[in-house]
């Protein structure tokens, strides 16, 4: 396996253990939030913040995960007909012509809001709201970044997407 495909694989599996955090966080925190609303009659606006903080990370990171599953969105009615290697041929051109130049420009685009977040170290526009507003909006560079890296993986390989079905079983079976 290439240095670049065990990065990619590597930034897979971490966000996919990151995703399963957040998506624990945010069940967790979305039923307190309903039972002390309906229950106890109180808000609890930390906890509200969690749940949009957890929420927003989630969107986010699922984004690469499913990238590297290549299990993304796209139009089948076409892609079914083809045969795999017309497949990896548009998935590569897609690469280069769509996922580099878009991730790129949002990067480009999204850099100096993330600096002055970081700078002011931003926090929730309501009052006694959490803080680390800019933590959560660091998930987006990180997204560019993770996309570029495994787009760019995908070219290398020429069309082959990651495969973690058997790796995850053959380490499941390590441990």
């Amino acid at each position: 396996m290439l240095i670049s495909q065990r990065v990619s694989l590597y930034i897979h599996l971490l966000t996919k253990k990151i995703t399963g955090y957040l998506l624990a966080i945010l069940v967790v925190s979305q039923i307190v939030t309903v039972l002390l609303r309906y229950i106890y009659n109180t808000g609890f606006l930390a906890l509200h913040d969690i749940s949009l903080y957890s929420f927003g990370a989630l969107v986010l990171l699922s984004i690469i995960y499913t990238f590297g599953k290549n299990q993304h969105v796209r139009v089948d009615v076409f892609r079914e007909h083809q045969s795999l290697r017309v497949q990896q041929n548009v998935d590569i051109a897609s690469m280069v012509f769509f996922l580099i130049p878009f991730y790129s420009l949002v990067l480009y685009w999204v850099w100096p809001d993330i600096q002055y977040a970081w700078s002011i170290k931003e926090g929730s526009q309501e009052t006694g709201g959490l803080g680390g507003l800019y933590l959560v909006k660091s998930t987006l560079p990180l997204l560019c970044i993770a996309m570029l890296i495994q787009g760019l993986v995908v070219i290398m390989t020429r069309g082959v997407y990651l495969d973690t079905s058997s790796q995850e079983q053959e380490q499941g079976q390590s441990k």
